[in-house]
């Protein structure tokens, strides 16, 4: 028996699949919570993969009365998808469930596809049935799935918009789970092109390429989760807000007095225990050693010092930088060894905030230094 290059695709991407599935147990300083949920979404792409892999392999009648089952998984990955990224990106969210109801109609279609089994000799006009049964499958999971999509977007939004508040760097995570969402997204779109090829109108794509294609997407996005888990397993989180602590924001409580003494605290945090040099250093880290909470010490940083918390700790970094830079240290060691010393954990993340607090990039900043010197 021969087996096409697509086939030989497929089994690979299953093995990997596989093998991801195990391999994400062993990440070390792992986020169990997320982890685990992106174990469920990856063994419901390995069935998926398995279903286009061998679905033509079963008789027709075996896949008309139990087929649909494996469609339960799918209503899965929505809430999946979601639960994710608010358990990776939000600390104190480790353990975070949705409602039971956000997993209503996965469980009501599987009382459906029992019930179909149980009446399936009974059918007698199937090709109707089975017309009208695919075309709400079709639409039913096209709008379930791109509302989760839609709200996992929402989470990444608000990461984004408030991550320079709590983090004093930047994270190749964000990159990952944008690629993640467009996998999704494109998929999607595909799902949509099959609901119109099948019952609009024929498109010049064929209905089996879109679902190949649904499977190339599948399988980019099974590298991407393992590339990015076992090689950056670490990720800093920020706080996803309650609406006690959002009321907290509006009603500023803090006394002249409260709102000195923490910045003399942070001044000397800063200043005279160098604590911008400490490459993990966030809001809540610094909030702990100052002994205040989050809520007031972000208050003080964005009224007080009118800087986010990614400014200001960068600021220092920057400062102590170019203090190096001075003394000619760049002359025994290389500026990405420096920017490490003074507390940059990545190569983008120091060219980044260098060249928004001087304009210039590190390497134009040193040559324009050296000019001036010699004139």
């Amino acid at each position: 028996m021969s087996i096409s290059l697509y086939e030989l695709f497929l089994v690979l991407i299953i093995g990997q699949c596989i093998f991801l599935i195990f391999a994400i147990q062993y990440i070390p300083k792992k986020h169990t919570g997320a982890n685990r949920t992106i174990q469920y979404l990856l063994v419901i792409y390995c069935f998926f993969l398995i279903e286009r892999a061998i679905g033509d392999e079963f008789d027709r009648t075996f896949l008309g009365r139990y087929g649909n089952i494996i469609n339960t998984l799918y209503l899965l990955i929505g809430p999946l998808v979601y639960t994710y990224i608010r358990r990776l990106l939000f600390y104190k969210n480790g353990n975070y469930k949705l409602a039971f109801y956000h997993y209503l109609p996965s469980l009501l279609y599987l009382i459906y596809c029992c019930y179909h089994i149980y009446n399936y000799d009974s059918l007698k006009d199937l090709t109707n049935y089975f017309t009208i049964v695919l075309f709400c499958n079709d639409v039913l999971f096209f709008i379930f799935i791109s509302a989760y999509l839609i709200r996992a977007n929402g989470l990444l939004r608000y990461y984004l918009r408030n991550e320079e508040q709590e983090l004093s760097f930047n994270q190749t995570i964000i990159k990952y789970i944008k690629i993640m969402l467009i996998c999704l997204l494109v998929y999607m779109i595909f799902w949509l092109l099959g609901i119109v090829e099948r019952f609009v109108i024929r498109l010049p794509i064929d209905i089996r390429m879109i679902w190949d294609i649904s499977c190339l997407i599948f399988g980019i996005q099974i590298y991407i989760v393992g590339f990015y888990n076992l090689k950056h397993p670490e990720v800093f989180k920020i706080r996803f807000p309650s609406s006690r602590e959002n009321e907290a924001k509006k009603k500023n409580g803090l006394s002249e007095k409260e709102i000195n003494e923490i910045q003399n605290l942070v001044d000397h945090f800063f200043e005279k225990d160098k604590g911008y040099r400490r490459p993990e250093l966030s809001l809540s880290i610094l909030a702990n050693e100052i002994n205040t909470t989050t809520n007031k010490l972000s208050w003080v940083l964005n009224n007080g010092y009118k800087k986010t918390f990614y400014e200001l700790v960068n600021t220092y970094r920057v400062e102590d930088f170019l203090h190096r830079i001075e003394e000619n240290d760049h002359k025994e060691f290389t500026m990405v060894s420096i920017a490490f010393e003074v507390g940059f954990n990545s190569k983008s993340t120091f060219y980044k905030a260098f060249k928004e607090i001087t304009n210039f990039t590190p390497t134009a900043y040193i040559r324009k230094m050296e000019n001036s010197q010699k004139q």
